[in-house]
């Protein structure tokens, strides 16, 4: 370890035996440490502890689905965010397993008192906590990133209060300097959720179409995970992307031919102009698009259109101007 590093773990150490999250100990454990680098500039402490990991007995408790979050949103005009500050160390360790969580460094032995990062059961742990606060909450959470969606401004100064006071019941505490309240549109997992619906982040797309081709069958596998996690706005998601589905399989040998490319290529384009996705009231799934990608999707969607009385009529005059053909009548469609 560097000097430098050496000295950010010196504080780091410090800090959290401030903040009463560690303590120093004798114990038969010892896992290593390692300085992980933040967005913000800062460096959190993680440990390694999959020897740990290895012998522990696994919760099955079921990890938050980010579609069944984000399709909550109806009838939303105002939103907060909440973050809370260093979740996972505002979880006590019961006493008799703190000698677990001991890990050694150049400046001693030392265990948590609060729950670490890097443990298996971690995330499930800290789930089931949010689920208890969330319920007859007019909130959602994921791990530690609560959402609050309502449709006034009247209602949602009430809903924010009634989220403040289980939070002081709680005794949990929120990161201010990452909060945003009363917001018309706010970033939430990545996304955009806006009164309008769940739209993509010009960022995100911005790094996707940076992606160079992959050069084997890791890069090929992280190229599909960053296109899954957008594929509810990518039409024909499956069939685009089979190219390099294929190239993820055992028997499969490598080659990045111009099917591979043509797929990443499309998949990106797909991203400059994607859709609005919104929830109707009746649990379909709307998406605002721009007309002309519409009519070019309804020829590569497994589409069925339906003729809603008072629309008809704007949709095909649509029809006639784009494709300038003679009127089509409306059992036609």
């Amino acid at each position: 370890m560097t000097p430098m590093k050496k000295e950010l773990l010196r504080k780091e150490i410090e800090d959290l035996l401030e903040k009463d999250v560690i303590e120093e100990c004798e114990s038969a454990y010892g896992a290593d440490v390692v300085l992980i680098p933040n967005p913000d500039g800062k460096t959190r402490l993680c440990i390694d502890y999959r020897k740990l990991n290895e012998i522990t007995i696994p919760d099955s408790y079921p990890l938050p689905r980010v579609n069944d979050l984000l399709q909550s949103d109806k009838h939303t005009t105002f939103m907060s965010t909440i973050v809370l500050k260093s979740g996972y160390h505002q979880i006590n360790v019961h006493p008799a397993d703190r000698d677990k969580t001991a890990f050694v460094c150049a400046y001693g032995t030392f265990r948590f008192k609060r729950m670490p990062f890097g443990h298996r059961n971690g995330p499930a742990t800290f789930k089931r906590l949010m689920d208890m606060f969330c319920r007859n909450l007019p909130a959602m959470a994921y791990l530690d990133e609560i959402i609050v969606l309502s449709p006034t401004f009247d209602q949602h100064l009430l809903d924010l209060e009634t989220v403040f006071l289980k939070l002081k019941d709680y005794k949990l505490r929120a990161n201010r300097s990452k909060c945003h309240f009363a917001c018309y549109r706010v970033k939430y997992l990545g996304l955009w959720i806006t009164s309008r619906g769940i739209e993509v982040d010009p960022d995100k797309v911005s790094a996707v179409q940076k992606i160079p081709p992959a050069r084997n069958v890791k890069q090929v596998q992280s190229l599909l995970q960053t296109y899954s996690w957008y594929r509810k706005f990518i039409p024909n998601f499956s069939e685009i992307a089979r190219p390099l589905s294929t190239l993820t399989k055992k028997e499969t040998v490598w080659t990045w031919t111009e099917s591979e490319q043509n797929a990443s290529t499309t998949l990106k384009n797909c991203l400059v102009s994607p859709p609005i996705l919104s929830e109707a009231d009746s649990g379909w799934m709307l998406v605002a698009m721009p007309l002309a990608l519409f009519f070019s999707n309804v020829l590569t969607w497994k589409s069925i259109l339906y003729n809603m009385p008072g629309n008809c009529s704007i949709l095909l005059k649509e029809i006639i101007q784009l494709q300038n053909v003679k009127p089509l009548r409306s059992s036609g469609l």
